[in-house]
């Protein structure tokens, strides 16, 4: 089961431009997770991991390539870990392949 606040994150990320914006410099899934936190969600990196696992699984082995291959250092590399997120890039945001 998905914890209600992991789900009111993605979503809110979505829904408010200011939130979005912080992803713009995360690196890593615990990044992720502590931005979360720093923001007032509260959820578990291990209940993280499944939620992006979970999505992931259902990606096409292309776009799970991508996903994995992102480069971590531009800006959309956390946009990239969850499709919810992915729709909200621009066409021009392919740059984050490495």
């Amino acid at each position: 089961m998905i914890n209600n606040c992991l789900k009111t994150f993605v979503d809110d990320v979505v829904r408010f431009h200011e939130l979005a914006t912080g992803l713009k410099s995360l690196t890593s899934h615990d990044q992720i997770v502590a931005y979360g936190h720093s923001k007032g969600y509260d959820f578990s990196k291990s209940e993280w991991i499944v939620f992006f696992k979970s999505d992931f699984d259902l990606q096409s082995e292309s776009l799970q390539q991508l996903i994995l291959t992102s480069n971590p250092t531009h800006w959309s590399w956390a946009f990239r870990q969850h499709s919810v997120w992915r729709a909200m890039l621009m066409e021009g945001a392919a740059d984050g392949a490495v």
